[in-house]
């Protein structure tokens, strides 16, 4: 039996062994160093993590087909999520890896209710990149933390190389997507509703998936207009 999976076994068995509580956990995982560690303070919360295999009960946080994490295991890979509140969903996908010295992790905090995190990676690689040195593969990081009510925040990478997004959201309301294609991304998104919602929206694509330039964004934005707050960056 592989070593990560009977870790995630026990944890689970603790997790869900008072029906009253009425949240939700499912794993599918195989193989390498996997770690998975899941808090559930509340109720009606679900968490889900997939790795492998056309699984259709890998869906998005609305309950749709992904079609993101059904193929590849990861290598490495740390989840981490935390939930104190009640009515959470929590979805996460590493359908990445394959060595070049991977590390897939995500960390979600959750205090709350009614909030939906997501974080997807997929996308194997290893080798050499066809135009440059640098290796395919590589850390693929997501850090969401939320304070508040019915947010969602969504942090998705098809990218081949190195990406790492850092979100945190207070107060209610707000919506924050980052994705991320080309091959060495960082965005920081922070984000705070002091009177009113704040939707973020950021793409950094490069030219395609091969490029290998950095995309760097980072953003602060505090919200005191009832009728909400935009961010809408691309990159290139």
């Amino acid at each position: 039996m592989d070593i990560g999976w009977a870790k995630a076994l026990t944890i689970i068995s603790i997790l869900t062994s008072s029906n009253c509580w009425a949240n939700e956990i499912y794993v599918n995982q195989i193989g390498n160093d996997f770690t998975l560690e899941v808090v559930q303070d509340g109720q009606d919360n679900y968490f889900q993590y997939c790795a492998v295999n056309n699984d259709s009960n890998c869906t998005d946080i609305n309950g749709n087909a992904h079609n993101r994490a059904d193929g590849v295991a990861s290598d490495d890979t740390v989840v981490t999520s935390s939930t104190v509140g009640d009515d959470n969903t929590v979805v996460v996908a590493h359908a990445t890896g394959q060595n070049n010295t991977n590390e897939n992790i995500t960390n979600i905090d959750i205090i709350g209710d009614g909030n939906k995190a997501q974080s997807i990676f997929s996308n194997p690689s290893n080798g050499s990149h066809s135009y440059s040195n640098m290796d395919w593969g590589g850390l693929k990081e997501s850090n969401i933390e939320i304070d508040g009510d019915d947010n969602t925040v969504k942090h998705q990478s098809d990218s081949y190389g190195e990406v790492e997004a850092n979100i945190s959201v207070t107060g209610d309301d707000n919506s924050v997507i980052v994705y991320q294609r080309s091959m060495r991304n960082v965005a920081n998104v922070d984000v705070t509703n002091g009177g009113g919602p704040v939707t973020a929206n950021i793409q950094q694509l490069g030219s395609g998936w091969q490029d290998t330039g950095l995309n760097s964004y980072s953003v602060t934005q505090f919200c005191a207009n009832s009728n909400g707050c935009s961010v809408s960056v691309t990159q290139y």
